[in-house]
């Protein structure tokens, strides 16, 4: 029985390159070669992200094409993330510690955001002139724990005074894009950050503990906010990532935030929360995760079953839905093992990556609708990338760092033209 549920989630992109050498009254959206694109003239390209290479390549989306352009990021980038409004594209490069701001447009690196210590979760707003990085190791001192939140603009690279917050890992800004909410992995707060105030001893924004009851939160790892931003969707990865309790979804009503509340909670055995997709037209959250710790052995995929049997049971996997209009949490769905990455929506069906998968597939199908998943046929490796190419209706994933394309069924497609990538591909991200 449900009583709470929820995961969150977020990736980056970066090159050099010229500026715009034409006018806007050249933009079109028509197909093939385009003006306005000043490097590559393409109007449908994915972007893939070389762990090995420090680079983007661009594969042309409308003949399955590795082509010949790249753009030099920094080293080691790893995951890809889209500003709200589509026109940068963010890469984490985390062998530099930075983030690369990729305009999608000119094709060209706009900044290059110096971390100075790694983060995992960044966030940006939609007018793409604020940004705030959780940086785990961020130097406070020779005495004082490291960790702090960093400001910066996403255009420019420009860094404002850091929040200083030990450990911090993780972040979620409100819709109003007012707040932050930030969690550690060491201990199970609720850290709300004011980015209205300045605290007058310390000239940073304040931040406080949500005043939650004792046990309400299991290792949060994400959150997702409501259109108005007065209620706050809290998952807690739970026992999954140390924690000592299942995990959970938390409903949070965050109006007055020093009275912050506990409307409703949803959790289960089969319960996972380490990812989440909230779609607020459908006011619905997708969240996945894993209800064990171990990694080390493997357990074959057992399709409907609630859990496998027998002794090995390692991360198993389980999707679930939460219809936050009425409350009511689906039965969770049993999808493949593994720390899961990526939730993409496509076309209603949602596919699911994770890493650790043992020897099956790292990359599960999901049909809410029809309460059934499917992993795909052959293990390739850690999933580490899934995008949509709009424009063919094709899926590109990463997988043991090389390209695949599916169809939206699940099946392979192999492409006439070369498609590999040479050294290690981390993400890849459709760009329009």
């Amino acid at each position: 029985m449900f009583i709470a549920l929820l995961l969150g989630a977020l990736l980056l992109v970066g090159c050099g390159g010229n500026g715009n050498t034409t006018s806007q009254s050249t933009y079109n959206n028509g197909s093939g070669d385009q003006p306005y694109k000043p490097i590559t003239h393409l109007s449908h390209r994915s972007l893939v992200s070389n762990l090995y290479t420090g680079q983007l390549e661009v594969m042309e989306t409308t003949k399955d094409k590795l082509t010949a352009y790249t753009f030099t990021v920094g080293r080691q980038p790893t995951y890809m993330q889209s500003s709200p409004d589509g026109w940068l594209t963010f890469i984490n490069n985390s062998g530099s510690n930075t983030i690369s701001s990729f305009d999608n447009y000119q094709e060209t690196v706009k900044a290059t955001i110096e971390l100075s210590g790694w983060t995992e979760s960044f966030v940006t707003s939609q007018n793409n002139k604020l940004g705030y990085a959780a940086v785990y190791n961020y130097s406070n001192g020779t005495y004082r724990t490291p960790g702090a939140i960093l400001p910066f603009n996403p255009t420019d690279g420009s860094l404002n005074t850091q929040i200083p917050f030990p450990n911090v890992r993780y972040l979620a800004m409100d819709s109003a894009e007012k707040h932050l909410l930030a969690f550690t992995d060491v201990d199970d707060n609720a850290h709300w950050v004011d980015l209205t105030t300045i605290d007058p001893l310390t000239l940073v924004q304040t931040v406080s503990v949500l005043p939650l009851p004792a046990g309400t939160l299991s290792r949060p790892v994400a959150a997702f906010f409501s259109s108005d931003s007065t209620k706050a969707y809290i998952l807690s990865c739970g026992v999954e990532c140390g924690g000592t309790s299942a995990a959970s979804v938390t409903e949070i009503d965050v109006t007055i935030p020093t009275a912050a509340t506990v409307v409703r909670q949803w959790t289960a055995p089969t319960l996972g929360a380490r990812r989440g997709l909230i779609d607020l037209t459908a006011n619905k959250l997708y969240v996945a995760g894993s209800v064990t710790t171990s990694t080390s052995n493997d357990c074959p995929y057992t399709g409907a079953a609630p859990a496998c049997t027998g002794v090995n049971n390692v991360q198993d996997g389980f999707f679930t839905v939460i219809d936050l209009t009425t409350g009511i949490a689906g039965t969770p769905i049993r999808i493949g093992n593994g720390v899961k990455r990526w939730i993409r929506n496509i076309n209603g069906n949602f596919w699911v990556s994770s890493t650790n998968c043992g020897v099956q597939s790292c990359i599960s199908l999901v049909n809410p609708t029809a309460g059934t998943a499917k992993v795909l046929t052959t293990a390739k490796g850690d999933g580490t990338g899934i995008s949509l190419s709009a424009n063919s209706g094709k899926v590109y994933t990463i997988e043991g760092g090389e390209l695949y394309i599916y169809d939206q069924k699940g099946n392979t497609i192999k492409s006439e033209f070369d498609t590999d990538v040479k050294g290690q591909a981390s993400d890849v991200l459709y760009i329009n």
